[in-house]
């Protein structure tokens, strides 16, 4: 039997390895908030930035909510006889039904008032193999559901799940994205397009933590209209292909129950989008209207219908064929608060007329 100091020192360098790494791990730890900084995750800063504190309305969605929803714009709304001004918008990019519905019991430990669903035929299409952000919210007993009913989505959400758990345990594997742009930051000459990118990834933090989750992406501060007067198409829409309906539907009657037992008001918004993506796919806007009649009918949720008539927005107020640019993000918020502020002066009629 070998004597533990002769073991000890034949495998000196693995144990001088070892501590080498929880050292790295320790280091980069303290200093996580250079990290993310540089490389801030935006769904996890517009979740936890909401649940810092509790909101009057909180705004939930995709992508065209990150892009078009500005709480700064909407301001107090008068809700039933009281002014809500405490506004927050969690638009995650790329996200679904199910997305929205893990996001918002992390961001909402504390229910609002008022949670408004910026929905649109993408969030509901099965064909899509999420959650994207939410892998790192599930709990074992949420990837056991979606590897029952997903049995197609089963490899990807599990290698995400499992990611995620990896990245709570090594910072190392956790900050690695940021340690580059860290670095890249310190010589911008060296790795211009990565420094590039460190300063975008920077602005986007600030801009969330300043303007209550509404961070527009630079790039899409354009004009779709333009776009398309200069000759340029749009390539085909992926998030709507082999399009069907049935185990995202299911996480939006989970958020509407959540909200029934948290008394919390859900409002759902059909997302405007440019009348190009309409045409190119009349039958999945079709199925997508006709799941949202059926959920209004079955649980009395207000949809709001926002054409692009009715708001007023043209190809002028986009940025491509879904999502606004800032100036169809400030049409879009103000008719916004003025239709939150009419469903609430209904209810409070309907209130005020039930009472004994």
């Amino acid at each position: 039997m070998t004597p533990p100091r002769l073991l000890f020192r034949r495998l000196r360098f693995v144990w001088v390895f070892l501590l080498g790494l929880v050292g790295l791990d320790v280091a980069l730890r303290l200093n996580h908030k250079t990290w993310e900084r540089h490389s801030p995750d935006g769904y996890t800063e517009r979740v936890e930035g909401c649940a810092a504190e509790r909101r009057d309305v909180v705004f939930v969605g995709g992508s065209p909510v990150a892009e078009g929803i500005n709480p700064a714009l909407i301001g107090g709304v008068n809700w039933r006889g009281e002014r809500l001004t405490n506004h927050y918008a969690v638009g995650l990019s790329g996200g679904t039904t199910s997305d929205v519905y893990f996001a918002t019991l992390h961001a909402c430990p504390k229910p609002p008032r008022v949670l408004v669903y910026g929905i649109t035929a993408s969030d509901l299409n099965d064909s899509r193999h999420e959650p994207h952000g939410a892998n790192s919210l599930l709990t074992l007993a949420d990837l056991a559901d979606w590897q029952r009913t997903r049995p197609e989505a089963a490899e990807w959400v599990t290698r995400h799940f499992w990611q995620a758990r990896l990245s709570e345990v090594w910072a190392a594997y956790r900050y690695r994205h940021g340690v580059k742009l860290w670095a890249a930051s310190l010589c911008p000459q060296c790795c211009p397009v990565t420094a590039e990118e460190a300063d975008r990834q920077r602005t986007i933090g600030e801009q969330v933590a300043s303007q209550r989750g509404y961070a527009p992406t630079r790039w899409f501060d354009r004009s779709y209209e333009q776009m398309k007067a200069g000759g340029w198409e749009q390539p085909p829409f992926e998030y709507l292909a082999r399009y069907r309906t049935g185990s995202h539907l299911k996480y939006l009657h989970r958020l509407i129950d959540w909200a029934e037992a948290n008394n919390v008001t859900v409002v759902l918004i059909d997302m405007p989008t440019t009348a190009d993506l309409e045409r190119r796919h009349p039958a999945e806007f079709a199925e997508f209207r006709q799941r949202l009649a059926e959920v209004v009918a079955v649980r009395g949720v207000p949809v709001l219908r926002a054409t692009r008539e009715t708001v007023g927005l043209t190809d002028q107020h986009f940025a491509d064929l879904i999502h606004p640019n800032p100036a169809g993000a400030a049409v879009l918020s103000g008719w916004l608060k003025a239709e939150l502020e009419r469903i609430g002066n209904e209810t409070s009629r309907v209130v005020r007329g039930a009472a004994p």
